[in-house]
C-alpha cells in the first residue's frame, strides 16, 4: 500500500505526481480527506455545554490553537 495525493477535478483524481502503475492497472482507492479548518468552528464545538465541561474549558484555547497548526502545515 502507498500513499499519495491527489487533487478532484470535474469528476476525475488528478495525481499530485506520477504514479508507478502500469497502463491499464486497476487499483483500489481509499479516500482520506485532508481537515479543512473552515469546515469547523472549534471555538463553538469546544465551548463548555454544562459544568462537567467546565474543567475542559481550561484548556480549549491552546487545542484549538495547536489544531489550526496542524491544518496549515
Amino acid at each position: 500500500m502507498q500513499q499519495f495525493e491527489a487533487l478532484y477535478e470535474d469528476g476525475l483524481l488528478r495525481p499530485a505526481k506520477q504514479l508507478p502503475l502500469r497502463p491499464g492497472e486497476r487499483v483500489v482507492l481509499i479516500i482520506l480527506r485532508r481537515p479543512d479548518a473552515a469546515r469547523w468552528d472549534l471555538a463553538r464545538l469546544g465551548a463548555p455545554q454544562g459544568e462537567e465541561d467546565a474543567l475542559s474549558e481550561a484548556g480549549i484555547a491552546e487545542w484549538v490553537d495547536e489544531l489550526d497548526a496542524e491544518d496549515h502545515s
